[in-house]
């Protein structure tokens, strides 16, 4: 809230203090104030979403014709700025659709052509845009002061327009669409896992993007008063990707000081011919050099007021073993009871194939994980396990599945980020943690994707927010709750992932080698959790090469062999089989099982 208190109190004073200007002076007020907005589109999208945009310019002159075409029609301003940006999201929507399926290159090339064929539409439809001669913008009507508004109320309006438009992007960006959308640009696959969407992320991105660049053509209209081709031209949406890289990637503050750069450095070579691109080049490949990260957050982060610097593994070890020595198998226990739904869902899987070109990784599969039961799964590299993990996520299509069902739901026709509202949950082997996100937004995130899936099933209804406090206290993860992935030890980001799981509260849980670069502390505890998830009720199936900690913790298990099962059973009748004990533990069958039995065995990679 203090953001967006800071921002309208800046709006006010540089309002006041620019009242005692000339014309001019406040001209160039207004001026660097709708580039601000134009340049917080490019800004907002590329930092939350990855999604960089040449076509901009085409909002930001829809917004402009569209505000001068209304106002000649005397409609106010109170109604014009809405629908404007009504318009403007909903065609940015339909093309931000399409930016998952390209590559940023391939999308910054579409982009390019919205930009040029923007520029081609303004130059024909001369009826409504003046055409290549360019049109007057006249004076909007404004409910609100009972008259018109003109170039004198140019700055006022501008500065009121961005400092709406700042406070509802904070909202957005610092809110639940934000981490919805870093989520989706840190990893892709894994916040699928969640049960996001990543194109229709992408989309709304675009959408609210497309919304406030078409805010800076209103706010432009009002203040140049001239509406022309040139003025949105690719070289205009070339300036706007430059300013926000010189002022700071998905920096609000740096969203203005790139305005004010594309707007000073013309206004003081003005007169000197190509000194202008000259200073644009030189400064942008200073920065590209010295500050990579755009002067705005390279200056915050030297004075420490950006992500937190790293504990170090001094701090980061003291804290993960008060995680071991405080948090009991008992409070775990108790922790997973509270939070995770009582499963009612059985996984059945038959006639499960899957191939790649020549090779077939799983071959006439089959699979069952009863309600409430924990089923282990082991086998060598190359066995399959991985494959069927990915089928089961719907990341790899089966060849051919006679059936794939959890529950009453038939997950082979179901998209992977629909998956878990249907019960299914996953981890990582490598934790894939969403780096642009703390451990506590991703835990709110995943909270608040899978509220639906307990909320009647006998799980908690807290609010995504308690649910994540409850997780960070019950795993101890208070001390590194506010830190970035990147800044944490592998054992913690395998906890945190664990966490991940606790918050989305899915009916069954599939768990991909969380034992694996763990010690013994982090075993002891993860054990400890997963015991806990398994007194709740929870449906697990657990893929691993710690063979002792799945035979201690599962019910059942099954052993892969070339994507096939070979053997399925109790732990004890897999300890003995004979089959098993030749393919995976040599020929002396009762050194092999009294090896496994003490966990001095496990399956090699």
């Amino acid at each position: 809230m203090w953001r967006r208190l800071v921002i309208v109190a800046v709006a006010l004073a540089v309002g006041a203090m620019a009242s005692g200007m000339s014309d001019y002076g406040r001209l160039i007020v207004a001026t660097v104030a709708f580039n601000a907005i134009a340049v917080l589109a490019i800004s907002v999208l590329a930092g939350s979403a990855g999604i960089w945009s040449l076509g901009h310019t085409a909002f930001i002159a829809l917004g402009g014709y569209l505000a001068a075409n209304l106002a000649g029609m005397n409609i106010a301003i109170e109604v014009i700025v809405p629908l404007v940006v009504a318009v403007a999201a909903i065609l940015g929507y339909f093309l931000g659709l399409s930016a998952g399926r390209f590559s940023i290159l391939y999308f910054g090339l579409l982009t390019m052509a919205v930009a040029l064929t923007g520029v081609e539409i303004i130059g024909r439809l001369t009826q409504l845009t003046g055409g290549d001669q360019g049109m007057p913008a006249p004076p909007m009507p404004s409910w609100t002061l009972h008259r018109s508004l003109e170039s004198r109320d140019a700055m006022w309006t501008a500065l009121l327009l961005a400092a709406i438009v700042f406070v509802i992007a904070d909202y957005f960006v610092k809110g639940a669409a934000g981490r919805r959308w870093r989520a989706v640009k840190s990893h892709r696959l894994a916040s699928m896992s969640l049960g996001l969407v990543p194109h229709r992320e992408n989309a709304a991105a675009f959408a609210i993007s497309a919304a406030v660049a078409a805010v800076a053509g209103v706010a432009g209209a009002l203040t140049i008063g001239f509406l022309e081709p040139e003025t949105y031209s690719l070289d205009a949406g070339v300036m706007l990707i430059a300013a926000t890289v010189v002022g700071g990637i998905a920096s609000f503050w740096g969203a203005v000081l790139g305005a004010a750069f594309i707007v000073a450095v013309p206004e003081l070579a003005r007169g000197l011919r190509d000194v202008s691109a000259f200073g644009m080049g030189l400064a942008m490949m200073a920065v590209l050099l010295f500050l990579p990260r755009g002067i705005v957050p390279s200056v915050l982060a030297a004075g420490g007021w950006r992500r937190p610097a790293s504990g170090g593994p001094v701090a980061t070890a003291g804290a993960h073993k008060r995680i071991v020595d405080e948090a009991t198998a008992g409070k775990i226990a108790a922790l997973a009871t509270e939070l995770m739904p009582r499963s009612d869902k059985s996984l059945v899987v038959e006639g499960l194939s899957v191939q790649f070109g020549g090779l077939k990784a799983l071959d006439e599969v089959a699979i069952h994980v009863p309600a409430g039961a924990t089923v282990g799964l082991i086998g060598p590299n190359g066995a399959g396990k991985t494959t069927l993990l990915n089928a089961l996520s719907g990341y790899v299509k089966p060849s051919t599945c006679k059936l794939m069902r959890l529950g009453d739901a038939e997950l082979s026709d179901v998209a992977p980020y629909a998956r878990l509202r249907l019960g299914f949950g996953r981890t990582f082997q490598h934790a894939e943690l969403f780096g642009e996100l703390t451990i506590r937004e991703m835990l709110v995130l995943a909270a608040t994707m899978g509220h639906r899936n307990a909320t009647g099933a006998g799980g908690s209804d807290s609010a995504p927010t308690e649910i994540a406090e409850k997780i960070i206290d019950g795993l101890a993860l208070g001390e590194v709750a506010d830190r970035f992935p990147e800044e944490l030890p592998f054992g913690i980001q395998k906890v945190a992932d664990i966490g991940r799981i606790l918050a989305s509260r899915p009916h069954l849980v599939a768990l991909d080698e969380p034992f694996s670069g763990l010690d013994s502390n982090e075993t002891n505890e993860l054990r400890a959790i997963l015991l806990g998830m398994k007194s709740a009720g929870v449906s697990i199936l657990i893929i691993d090469h710690a063979v002792k900690e799945v035979l201690n913790i599962a019910d059942r298990v099954v052993v892969f062999d070339f994507g096939q099962v070979i053997a399925e059973g109790t732990p004890r009748e897999i300890q003995d089989h004979a089959e098993v004990q030749r393919a995976y533990f040599g020929t002396a069958a009762a050194a092999s099982s009294a090896q496994i039995a003490a966990g001095t065995e496990t399956i090699d990679d």
